[in-house]
């Protein structure tokens, strides 16, 4: 049985200087003022305000590291969408 993958895309604002990432995360991190969390396959519909970084992990086990100062996180049907540099 294949192992279920979020759906992310990153959209970044001109001064975030970093290429978008458009692909299949096995989990999404970052941080909202209530502190760091984890996006993984089946969670719940949310949306929120992020802070500071977003780390994508990667089917192959990388990481994909954003640096900036604020953001939006909106998650529904395990599919991640992301607005950095707001």
């Amino acid at each position: 049985m294949k192992e279920p993958l979020l759906e992310v895309k990153v959209f970044c604002s001109p001064i975030i200087k970093k290429i978008p990432y458009k692909g299949e995360a096995k989990a999404v991190s970052s941080e909202n003022k209530l502190g760091r969390f984890d996006i993984l396959p089946g969670h719940a519909n949310f949306i929120t305000l992020i802070f500071n970084n977003l780390i994508i992990h990667t089917p192959d086990k990388n990481k994909i590291t954003y640096q900036f100062r604020r953001g939006v996180l909106e998650t529904s049907k395990d599919r991640v969408r992301v607005f950095l540099g707001l």
